[in-house]
């Protein structure tokens, strides 16, 4: 059996792990033609009834109708029924979880995350009581799996947040998409004096027509005051507006 990771499967496994609730009697399996007497079975003793070493395939088909049947009558929010369930699937469940993560590199918490909501899915579906049939929750828990992992290998990465602004002002100015490579300007914020604002300079790219009107009133055209010292800078003309300092086209590093 591969072992579980530290994710959904793993959080289930732990619940029943407690002893008050894997010793308690979750299922009672009722009398037929070959038990005189209803069984009970705490959930330790359902799970090595269906993989146990001397498990019987007919009794383990009337543990999972039973199980199957206590997890939709089971209506409390903290009830134990559809845990129960979940619980008592992932040993035929791991393998594929393995295998899918292996094969199309998904994660694996994911992709037990949707094996679960599967599972849950199921159980809810409207003529799911009419047929109580485990093999139809496992086959719709690995299906899910599969799925999931093979959409997530044809996502393609989205710019189109990151070119909304772009986009709008482009639209407004009427100006081309594809502008050459000597109209992106390189803009470089100073830090302010004084123990308030920026801890260090700021630089980053934009297009001249993303820049505000005025903002090319202080291009640095190399003979600026650069000294880091308070009070040696040259004062600021009237109306120079701080962050725009300085904008040169991208092609001039310095």
């Amino acid at each position: 059996m591969y072992p579980l990771s530290s994710s959904v499967f793993a959080s289930v496994r732990r619940h029943f792990d407690d002893p008050r609730i894997a010793d308690a009697v979750l299922v009672t399996i009722p009398v037929d033609a070959e038990r005189a007497e209803p069984v009970r079975l705490t959930a330790t003793e359902a799970h090595e009834a269906l993989y146990g070493p001397g498990s019987d395939p007919r009794f383990a088909a009337a543990v999972w109708q039973e199980v199957l049947r206590t997890a939709l009558s089971d209506l409390a929010p903290r009830g134990t029924g559809k845990l129960l369930v979940i619980w008592l699937a992932l040993p035929r469940l791991t393998g594929t979880v393995h295998r899918v993560c292996a094969r199309l590199r998904a994660d694996r918490s994911d992709v037990e995350a949707e094996m679960v909501l599967a599972l849950l899915e199921e159980l809810a579906a409207p003529d799911f009581a009419s047929r109580l049939c485990d093999s139809s929750l496992i086959h719709a828990a690995r299906a899910r799996a599969w799925h999931f992992a093979r959409e997530g290998l044809r996502e393609l990465p989205s710019t189109t947040v990151e070119r909304i602004t772009q986009d709008r002002a482009l639209a407004a100015s009427g100006a081309e998409a594809d502008a050459p490579a000597e109209d992106v300007l390189d803009v470089r914020v100073e830090r302010p004096d004084g123990p308030d604002g920026l801890c260090a300079p700021l630089r980053f790219r934009v297009r001249p027509e993303h820049l505000r009107k005025g903002a090319f009133a202080d291009i640095d055209d190399g003979t600026g005051d650069r000294s880091p010292h308070p009070g040696s800078r040259k004062k600021r003309r009237p109306g120079r507006r701080a962050g725009t300092r300085p904008v040169r086209p991208s092609g001039r590093r310095s």
